[in-house]
């Protein structure tokens, strides 16, 4: 059964990610590092609302996409 909490948390991710793709296409520096802070925001938040969740007795949900920070070094 799906929870709307653990949804929003997903789309959360599903955007951190679907911005580290786009980042990978974009030449401009300047735009990259904003992009990557955005996306970083995101995952903040989606662990911001998964800790919610959790707090009022609901089992957080796995991230549904991976992480990419390891390769996020390669476009600084």
């Amino acid at each position: 059964m799906h929870h709307p909490d653990h949804d929003q948390a997903a789309e959360y991710r599903r955007q951190a990610q679907e911005i580290r793709i786009i980042v990978q296409t974009i030449s401009v520096n300047e735009a990259r590092e904003q992009l990557l802070e955005t996306a970083d925001h995101l995952e903040e938040l989606a662990e911001e609302h998964e800790r919610k969740t959790h707090a009022h007795g609901s089992k957080p949900a796995s991230s549904a996409l991976p992480s990419n920070e390891a390769s996020d070094d390669r476009f600084s």
